[in-house]
């Protein structure tokens, strides 16, 4: 049972991480929505529900990341507080240890812990697997939603596709770079063949088909050399075209985005039941050894990601009581700076995935015990 001073820091510390919580998950939900675009949903061409479906589905992946750093940034401002104002000397010479006054912390980053590990291995991974499902759904059912002014298409196999300005069904100065060449074979190499540009046309969407249908106004055709499409001093064929029209698969496309699921979007059952499945080979390839490895990997990292809530913990309690600072701003600097520090020496470890001599693995948990290490030292040094 908490004593009262117990719950009295409890407090301090949990209000600070639940309102930094807010503006971290708000930061990354809408950096990933301006990434993919998710904004162009709000003109009107999707319904309110769907948008707010959409934005539910980031959320978890949102919490993934920012519950860490959101413990430490209120641990910072309550016992920076706490500590600033002398409250942490008038309970030390009241009898209280830094111990005692470190309980209800670590206990609350065990808790979160726990809820991180369930986002991390499970929350998070369907959740991104859903969106992904989504936006390919609905990339097939309102292709026209992906062109937007003064951007650039790249999903189209050997093509590069540039919109000047779109509203809605009339293209103007639009751009294409194809690999294409005449026998409507891709370039090898990815070499541009020709390009295409014309200053007015419209677009619409063959169902049946899936297929983009452009009908550009007086096209301008340029053909690079046969032979070598980089050698600019070769043939060059510049040329109009009045009527012709360009077509655009869809198909392909939304297959792919609607297969694809990276590693990081496997849930912990699915990560250990490809990772059963492919120890149990007697014999596995160059390939599979690869996949295996990652699988181990990433297992050990959603493990890894949830405890960094305890290991940012333990390194904050005596950072803030030693830093003692009431400033909201400074303390925010100090606990991103730690954040992106941990994230960096994670990252740095998920690179020697190619060395299993290193058992990256494992190595995944060196982050984790280095903080926790320092936070203890440091907190034994301050008692």
């Amino acid at each position: 049972m908490l004593s009262r001073i117990q719950r009295y820091v409890f407090k301090e510390v949990f209000v600070g991480a639940f309102l930094s919580l807010l503006v971290l998950v708000f930061i990354l939900t809408a950096g990933n929505a301006m990434r993919d675009q998710l904004l162009q949903f709000m003109e009107g061409q999707f319904s309110f529900r769907f948008v707010m479906e959409l934005f539910g589905l980031l959320l978890p992946y949102a919490l993934k990341f920012a519950l860490p750093p959101a413990v430490l940034t209120g641990i910072l401002l309550g016992l920076g507080r706490l500590s600033a104002d002398a409250e942490i000397t008038a309970m030390r010479a009241t009898g209280f240890s830094l111990w005692h006054v470190a309980v209800p912390i670590l206990l609350m980053s065990v808790v979160l812990a726990g809820g991180s590990y369930y986002i991390s291995a499970f929350a998070a991974p369907e959740a991104r697997t859903q969106y992904k499902q989504k936006l390919s759904q609905t990339a097939l059912e309102n292709p026209l939603f992906f062109f937007k002014p003064q951007s650039f298409v790249t999903d189209f196999p050997g093509h590069l596709l540039y919109v000047g300005d779109y509203d809605g069904e009339n293209l103007k100065d639009f751009w294409v770079w194809s690999s294409v060449g005449s026998g409507s074979e891709l370039d090898e190499k990815g070499r541009i063949r020709q390009i295409l540009r014309f200053d007015t046309g419209k677009i619409r969407y063959e169902e049946d088909s899936q297929t983009l249908v452009l009908e550009p106004q007086n096209l301008r055709v340029e053909m690079n050399d046969r032979e070598d499409p980089e050698f600019f001093q070769g043939s060059y064929n510049p040329g109009l075209a009045a009527s012709t029209v360009l077509r655009f698969s869809l198909g392909d496309r939304g297959d792919i985005l609607s297969t694809r699921r990276k590693i990081s979007m496997l849930t912990a059952a699915e990560l250990m039941e490809e990772e059963r499945e492919l120890s149990q080979k007697a014999v596995r390839d160059d390939a599979e050894e690869k996949h295996l490895r990652k699988v181990r990997l990433e297992i050990q990292n959603q493990a890894s990601m949830a405890c960094s809530v305890v290991a940012l913990a333990v390194m904050g309690i005596p950072l803030a009581i030693r830093k003692g600072r009431r400033e909201t701003m400074i303390n925010a600097v100090w606990a991103v700076g730690l954040a992106l520090g941990y994230y960096l020496l994670t990252i740095c470890v998920g690179m020697l995935e190619d060395y299993p001599e290193l058992k990256p693995e494992w190595m995944i948990w060196a982050p984790n015990l280095l903080f926790c290490g320092l936070g203890f030292l440091q907190l034994r040094a301050i008692q």
